[in-house]
């Protein structure tokens, strides 16, 4: 049952409390008392400001769920499964403080503190006639009590003034006075509870910046100490920067000399909204109150830390089960690319430095290839590695910066690199959801590619004839891969990388001819070409709404084509619909760069050339996805160590087409 409080029953007020709540009500989300805890996850999730919501039977209020109780009650054990998909009855409360709008706010605040502690800083539900009007959140009930304060005190100083010029029926005055005093004391108190023990931080101050001795306990918890009579940004001193600090004092500065209307709005949009106290994540909410006249900030504090940290392992989770299950669709290609790793580390990356005529040429080369298993790994959906990968990126990227690398202390870095430090808490995670035998046995009968190449040459070895010739072309097809079906593989990440970046892009197309080849020739190739489909989403296709601004479908397209060229060759062409390529831009990065003389005038052909060469990219900031100016030019270097060739076509506004000409090996 529900608490319900009338007018007829509420206690005697002291003036300038009798003010009605209805200017206080705001409206949440109803939900009835069947449905399923699911739809308000959703709804919490998409309205990230919403307190809570009211749960009704017959349009009468008969519950209430608070946002931090909610998901308390998810991240307890077998939460999720026992509240998502049943009614919301089971976690709603059942006994809100519901109010009749003729409740006045002072009697209101009485109810309200003399609630049970873990629920002081639920809503209040307003209703009049018992049918639900909305609810009214405690911080702008506390904020309205505080403003009811400062009128008592400043109506107790005036009636002071006048009992003292009067100086008539002195003993009479002095004990309403001390009557006065008592009852807004304990009015005082009633409040100073409220606030303390409403698990949020409250304090204000004027131009001066100096805290008010009336704040609220959470504050000395967050801030471990008394801030009454400190200076604001001395107190933020050590939790923000500089600039942050420069901000907050401009705009504290700014609104409290007079700023009104949209100019303050503007300025308040500068603050930050949640701050970092002694490893605490705080959320900030600027209020701008003028009492007596003066305006002064306040600050309301809310401690988010056990949020953000249930929201940070739901996130985990969600990352955890996407790579579980591209880990189950791409097996094969996760135990390749470990294995490759693993040598990579111990074979490959310490002779690159070890051996390298010209140190440069093998640093370059061995940064080239980290940036590739980045790409790999990330597709993978191993962003862990991905990460550890992105840092070893950014050491060697400092590396290459320095006029003079010695090869001492590069050797020495290489060697310290750990397949397990890279690897280890994304195996651990593939391991314990799928088996410690997952990446190391197979599930089917597997022969080496070398076992089959000794089977074809014995059979190669008969006397020539029409059966020979058919089981030369089955043993070959067995290990040997369709380009077509290699391609396809890059269609998820297509699609991954448009939903990061929050552009739309249809499935990806792959048509064309059937060219069988060895796959781990061209393994390296094949992996460079993430950089290019990177490319194409990141810089090719446009948002949506300029899409639809200029005549194009809303969905963008990436397509692939495959085709015999004659003479032993293949052509792969991967093309986007998208903006094309700026040339301008491109030859005014290069110039930056030192890539080109300034003044340079060249055809498209060479400025598209220029995309490939080293340290050029048209990005300001280095992101896990592009800007190292390296990608492009890991890819024709794949390409020509194959005896293949790269063009580039693009016309602005209409997209731009990348075409690989290669040797087929089959």
């Amino acid at each position: 049952m529900t608490e319900s409080f009338r007018a007829a029953a509420a206690p005697k007020t002291f003036e300038g409390d009798g003010e009605s709540i209805l200017r206080l009500v705001e409206q949440t989300k109803t939900f009835s008392v069947d449905t399923p805890g699911s739809r308000v996850h959703r709804f919490l999730e998409d309205h990230q400001s919403a307190e809570g919501v009211v749960v009704l039977q017959d349009d009468h209020p008969v519950g209430l769920v608070m946002r931090h109780e909610f998901y308390q009650k998810l991240g307890s054990p077998y939460g999720r499964a026992l509240f998502l998909n049943r009614p919301i009855r089971l976690l709603m409360s059942e006994n809100p403080l519901v109010v009749d709008a003729s409740v006045d706010i002072g009697t209101i605040s009485l109810l309200a503190m003399n609630r049970d502690r873990a629920h002081l800083y639920d809503m209040v539900i307003v209703t009049e006639n018992e049918e639900y009007m909305g609810v009214v959140s405690v911080q702008r009930f506390m904020i309205e009590l505080a403003r009811h304060r400062e009128k008592e005190i400043e109506l107790l100083r005036t009636q002071q003034e006048i009992l003292h010029r009067a100086n008539q029926a002195e003993i009479r005055h002095r004990e309403q006075i001390e009557a006065k005093n008592a009852a807004l004391k304990e009015r005082g108190d009633a409040v100073k509870n409220l606030l303390d023990n409403a698990g949020q931080g409250f304090l204000s101050f004027g131009a001066d910046l100096i805290v008010s001795d009336e704040y609220s306990l959470e504050c000395v918890q967050l801030f471990r100490g008394p801030v009454g009579g400190k200076d604001f940004l001395t107190l933020m001193e050590r939790h923000v920067g500089p600039e942050v600090r420069e901000t907050m004092a401009t705009v504290f500065g700014s609104v409290l000399a007079g700023a009104r209307g949209l100019k303050q709005k503007v300025y308040l949009s500068l603050l930050p909204e949640e701050l970092v106290v002694y490893d605490r994540n705080v959320h900030v909410e600027y209020k701008v109150i003028s009492p007596q006249g003066e305006s002064r900030f306040m600050l309301v504090l809310t401690d988010i830390t056990a949020q953000k940290r249930l929201e940070k392992r739901m996130a985990e989770e969600r990352s955890n089960l996407v790579m579980v299950v591209k880990a189950l669709n791409n097996r094969s290609e996760l135990v390749s690319a470990v294995r490759s790793l693993k040598t990579f580390f111990s074979e490959d990356a310490p002779s690159m430095v070890r051996d390298a005529p010209a140190l440069r040429e093998g640093a370059a080369e061995l940064f080239r290839m980290v940036h590739t298993f980045k790409g790999d790994f990330g597709q993978l959906g191993l962003h862990r590695a991905a990460s550890h990968l992105h840092a070893m990126e950014d050491s060697l990227a400092r590396r290459l910066e320095q006029e003079e690398t010695d090869r001492e202390e590069l050797l020495a870095e290489v060697e310290a690199w750990s397949p397990h430090t890279v690897l280890g808490k994304d195996l651990e995670i593939l391991t314990a959801n799928l088996g410690k035998t997952f990446l190391s046995i197979e599930e089917r009968v597997s022969v080496s590619r070398e076992v089959l190449k000794g089977v074809e040459e014995r059979v190669a070895g008969l006397p020539q004839s029409a059966d020979r010739d058919d089981i030369l072309r089955s043993l070959r097809e067995l290990r040997l891969e369709d380009v077509r079906t290699i391609l396809r593989g890059f269609g998820e990440t297509v699609s991954e990388l448009a939903e990061r970046l929050e552009k739309g892009v249809e499935p990806m197309s792959v048509t064309g001819d059937k060219v069988l080849l060895e796959r781990n020739e061209y393994d390296r190739f094949f992996k460079s070409l993430v950089h290019v489909f990177r490319n194409m989403v990141d810089h090719g296709i446009e948002p949506m709404d300029e899409r639809m601004e200029q005549g194009k479908t809303e969905l963008g397209r990436v397509s692939c084509t495959v085709s015999r060229s004659g003479q032993g060759l293949f052509t792969i062409s991967i093309a986007d619909d998208g903006r094309g390529i700026d040339t301008d831009r491109v030859l005014a990065r290069a110039v930056d760069k030192g890539i080109v003389p300034p003044g340079t005038e060249l055809p498209r052909e060479e400025i598209f050339d220029l995309l490939f060469a080293d340290d050029l990219s048209t990005r300001e900031t280095v992101t896990m996805l592009s800007g190292r100016g390296v990608g492009l030019s890991a890819v024709r270097m794949e390409t020509e160590r194959l005896g293949g060739k790269v063009e580039v076509d693009s016309s602005e506004g209409r997209g731009t087409t990348f075409r690989f000409v290669l040797p087929g090996r089959a």
